[in-house]
């Protein structure tokens, strides 16, 4: 069934990425088993390896390689029928690009850096601009499509460095009329244009393996959607979730990357859930080093508590085998997340947050990054900061979402943030215009709207007019200060910030910088680099327009995760986008609060998940809640979702006060009205 994702909220992944370098390899495999391992972990769809990066095929192929050691035996379509026997969901698992056998085998579909390196270690790629990969690619899709599935996720889906074969050389020559530029450089046309091409092209493969599978039967697609927050290099774009029914990624960067990464995946997500893959074991290159019960149980709560589906990687035994009991510690966890599971399931909510990040592909580069192709070098400092300040809005209790760059509808939104986000189009700055002029407000830092997305500029911000300020177009010292007007509150940051003058913003901080550059042999501290000049440039204001506000922040400062620059960053959104939602509360910092609307009857699902740094959680007790939840003013009931218990919850000037007694990991309240 083509919405089977729409009712699958428990999801496994077994790697199967055996290579045939001995005999025995995957000798073996036992589809039953892995079925039952499947049942015992409680999980409602399984993705089954059709092909891994080994180039392997686990089916017989007529135009690849099958994977020698099984001797013709078809073990993904015996998986495949067993599963749905067993009333479980099969969905395909294939992998491009990172595809060994394809590469290693025809010279000519391979990836090639400048420095002429055509793979990394035991990795080896194939060109997706090299029509006959893509033509091999679309033959092995169809065959995959033959087999009784519902939907394919097509992994690998980026560049792991700049290509410049002669497939992208002609590609890039023939729409362009140049050759590739050598420099990188995010202040030059030139260099910006390839990158948008690079861009273009890993988009336009993963459109035409969907349309691909389109053209053989009605199941869903999806590619991997984990870069979405890894930077450049790799060329995410949203034209890649385009080509998704649901986005899908698997991530390894802990508790905030899951929490910032589960709402961008749900933002760029044409239907929900979204998937959130983490891995059993501590990481990908661990294949025995299992996570505790906690934290397996704290990654999928966070996935549910923002309305996604929680999904489980573990790794095949080389011989095929699996170990029971790790399918023993998922099937625990999956056990006490059930009640939850099904209200999610019930509800197929969305994330009703008030304040949303905007988020950019085009946003997660390093202007200050100047480098040849051969070595390319520089970081994602706007990436960096949405991290850094989703941080600050997780820990405050002030739940947000994300929005997109292609999002048109702001509504439910007070706050938009946006992280130095350089890149934007006259459509773009015209809608967030728009959203402040009626009422809302919006955060933007550093060179937002800066430039637009083939790398020109005026010279000035597109959103000037509404930031009130101006771009001189320096920049200040690599280390610098936000020196307030009104009170004695000194704030560092360690990176550069642009020089700004304003115009008709009321100025609430300056920059001072040291008296010398902290790289040059004078300093004033030979340990740090105390303020000692001021710059005479804002460095954060406000300023009315229309019947809204926009708050300017020149410095990278929320990017920064020591506890001054978190009480600033908490200051700064509780003074000017104070909270609209969770009014009040006693949580600790290591509680996540959530709210999700219900798309299938007048409800909220409020979300509470315990995640701290030493785990198993210590429970936290007595905890107390005041909402405002848009559209209740008195609600029917207020159901405990862990045990089904009707709370008895007060009305205080239109807002819930709701008392949590005790909170091991996840509990959920369920408010209809």
């Amino acid at each position: 069934m083509k919405d089977w994702y729409k009712h699958c909220y428990a999801r496994v992944l077994i790697d199967n990425h055996i290579a045939e370098d001995d005999p025995s390899f995957m000798t073996r495999f036992d589809p039953a088993h892995y079925v039952a391992m499947v049942k015992k972990a409680g999980m409602e769809a399984s993705m089954v390896y059709a092909t891994c990066h080994n180039g392997n095929c686990y089916y017989p192929t007529q135009v690849g390689h099958m994977h020698a050691n099984l001797k013709g035996r078809d073990i993904f379509g015996e998986t495949v029928t067993l599963l749905r026997q067993a009333d479980i969901v099969p969905v395909a698992y294939y992998t491009s690009v990172y595809h060994n056998h394809s590469a290693k085998t025809h010279p000519a579909w391979r990836i090639t850096f400048a420095n002429g390196t055509q793979h990394g270690g035991r990795y080896w790629w194939s060109c997706p601009n090299n029509p006959e990969y893509r033509a091999f690619v679309m033959a092995q899709v169809t065959e995959i499509c033959a087999y009784d599935i519902d939907g394919i996720f097509n992994d690998m889906t980026f560049w792991p460095g700049i290509c410049v074969c002669a497939s992208c050389r002609t590609q890039y020559l023939a729409e362009t009329g140049r050759e590739i530029p050598r420099k990188i450089d995010w202040r030059s046309p030139e260099w910006v244009d390839f990158q948008r091409f690079r861009e273009r092209s890993m988009a336009a493969f993963s459109q035409e393996v969907t349309a691909c599978v389109r053209a053989q039967k009605e199941m869903t697609v999806t590619h991997q959607t984990s870069t979405i927050m890894h930077g450049w290099m790799q060329s995410y774009t949203l034209g890649i979730a385009d080509a998704c029914d649901y986005t899908s990624g698997d991530f390894y960067g802990g508790k905030y990357q899951h929490i910032i990464g589960s709402k961008v995946l749900a933002a760029a997500s044409k239907n929900l859930p979204y998937e959130f893959m983490t891995s059993r074991c501590v990481n990908l290159r661990d294949h025995t080093s299992m996570k505790s019960e906690a934290e397996l149980l704290a990654e999928a709560a966070t996935t549910l508590a923002n309305a996604g589906a929680f999904f489980f990687i573990d790794a095949i035994n080389p011989d095929g085998t699996l170990e029971t009991e790790v399918y023993e510690r998922l099937g625990a966890v999956s056990k006490q997340l059930q009640p939850f599971t099904q209200a999610v399931k019930r509800h197929r909510p969305v994330i009703a947050a008030d304040k949303a990040f905007y988020y950019s592909s085009a946003a997660f580069v390093d202007d200050n990054a100047n480098s040849d192709i051969m070595n390319p070098n520089g970081g994602k400092p706007a990436g960096d900061e949405m991290f850094g300040a989703s941080i600050v809005l997780t820990r405050a209790h002030l739940p947000f979402r994300a929005v997109t760059s292609a999002t048109l509808d702001y509504s439910g939104l007070n706050t938009i943030i946006m992280n130095n986000v350089m890149y934007t189009t006259a459509e773009e700055n015209e809608r967030l215009r728009a959203f402040v002029k009626n009422g809302g407000t919006l955060i933007a830092t550093g060179l937002t709207s800066l430039y637009e997305p083939g790398g020109t500029s005026s010279g000035d911000f597109g959103l000037a007019d509404v930031f009130g300020v101006t771009y001189t177009g320096g920049k200040a010292k690599s280390f610098h200060y936000l020196s307030f007007v009104g009170r004695h509150w000194l704030v560092s940051a360690h990176a550069s910030a642009p020089l700004v003058t304003a115009r008709g913003a009321e100025v609430v901080a300056t920059l001072v910088e040291p008296l010398f550059d902290p790289n040059a042999e004078a300093y004033a501290s030979i340990h740090s680099n105390p303020p000692g000049q001021p710059t005479g440039h804002a460095g954060l204001t406000v300023q009315r327009f229309g019947k809204g506000t926009c708050v300017y922040l020149a410095s990278p400062v929320l990017s920064l995760q020591q506890d001054a620059q978190q009480v600033f960053g908490e200051w700064l959104f509780r003074e000017y986008c104070p909270p609209a939602m969770v009014l009040a509360t006693n949580a600790p910092p290591c509680v996540e609060i959530t709210v999700n609307r219900s798309t299938t009857q007048d409800a909220y699902l409020v979300g509470l998940v315990n995640y701290q740094k030493e785990l198993p959680n210590v429970p936290v007790r007595d905890i107390s809640m005041t909402l405002r939840l848009p559209g209740v003013t008195t609600p029917k009931a207020c159901t405990r979702v862990s045990d089904g218990a009707r709370l008895d919850v007060q009305m205080k000037d239109g807002a819930l006060l709701i008392e949590v007694p005790r909170l091991e990991t996840l509990e959920m309240i369920e408010v209809t009205f």
